[in-house]
């Protein structure tokens, strides 16, 4: 029980988003994982994108909460890597969901923008978020985007977008606003 609880101390201390690799002692606690890959090209260029959750969501094995949980995703090629770590901090009270199908790469104004949306079960409160991970013109951006889902089961979005994803070029801001708005409506579109 002590190595648990420092475990778990560690592991608040560890930053929630950044290069940083995970304490050696969260390790024992990795019980499965999660790997999608998708090839696309850039111009001539072949890229390969890898995302990777470490103790994601299992219904088959009903968990839906642990000491720990983690998503990456690298894009490469033969001229340049990029990659993101997020170490989710409140794996206690829901791991993190992504589906295959909604991650998607776009061509905008002559980049590709590898969008990778991803939602978290266990805590089926009415707040919940939508995070994404965004890699586009070799720079990466992460942002949790707030819901309100009311008793009928309708979502709505509770954050500011123009403001949250300020950062972003505009076209493709634009593409993540779409998505936000279309893509989780209702209850069952987080799970």
């Amino acid at each position: 029980m002590k190595s648990l609880v420092t475990s778990l101390i560690l592991f608040f201390f560890i930053p929630v988003c950044g290069q940083k690799p995970v304490h050696d002692s969260l390790k024992v606690y990795y019980q499965d994982s999660l790997t999608i890959s998708k090839d696309f090209k850039d111009g001539a260029l072949s890229n390969k994108l890898t995302v990777k959750v470490i103790n994601p969501c299992n219904a088959e094995k009903n968990r839906f909460d642990g000491a720990v949980t983690i998503i990456s995703a690298t894009v490469k090629n033969k001229n340049y890597s990029n990659n993101i770590v997020y170490n989710y901090p409140d794996a206690q009270s829901g791991l993190i969901n992504v589906k295959a199908n909604n991650i998607s790469v776009n061509m905008i104004d002559k980049h590709q923008a590898i969008t990778i949306p991803f939602t978290y079960c266990g805590n089926w409160d009415n707040d919940t978020k939508v995070s994404y991970i965004v890699l586009y013109n070799r720079k990466k951006y992460l942002y949790h985007i707030k819901y309100y889902c009311g008793e009928d089961g309708k979502c709505k979005i509770n954050d500011n977008l123009n403001t949250k994803l300020k950062d972003l070029p505009l076209k493709l801001k634009l593409k993540v606003i779409k998505d936000l708005e279309t893509k989780y409506k209702n209850l069952n579109d987080f799970y």
